[in-house]
């Protein structure tokens, strides 16, 4: 593990570095948003069908009291869920279907998703992600 050094200033978080190390993608959306009201059932058959192997399960989980988070796990490493990732902006997956809705997609360790869920700071995080997995 390799602490955060890069973190911005003014943020308490201590991410850590970590490769090859259980991962997840978290997309994150805006709180009610239309488009994302069977989004978890979409990101299920998307994943039944083209990561069956992976096992993969969707959790919805609110972030804020303006944000909403999916968590998608278990990702064996950042390499995977980096490529899963890059493959949800394909035309096969549900998200292609949303079309001007805003959202951010990171990639992120089980360790540091904890740290994000309790701090809630989702730039910050990008931040660090920015910095770390180029």
């Amino acid at each position: 593990m390799v602490p955060a050094s890069a973190a911005p200033a003014g943020t308490a978080v201590a991410y850590t570095f970590q490769l090859n190390t259980p991962h997840a993608v978290v997309l994150v959306f805006s709180k009610n948003q239309p488009a994302t009201a069977d989004l978890t059932k979409q990101l299920g058959t998307y994943n039944s069908r083209f990561f069956r192997a992976n096992g993969l399960q969707v959790q919805p989980q609110p972030l804020d009291s303006t944000q909403t988070v999916y968590v998608v796990r278990p990702l064996p490493n950042a390499a995977v869920a980096k490529s899963y990732a890059s493959k949800l902006r394909g035309p096969q997956s549900p998200l292609a279907k949303l079309r001007g809705v805003g959202y951010q997609t990171l990639v992120i360790s089980a360790a540091n998703l904890v740290l994000l869920q309790a701090s809630r700071d989702v730039a910050g995080y990008q931040a660090f992600f920015q910095l770390s997995y180029k």
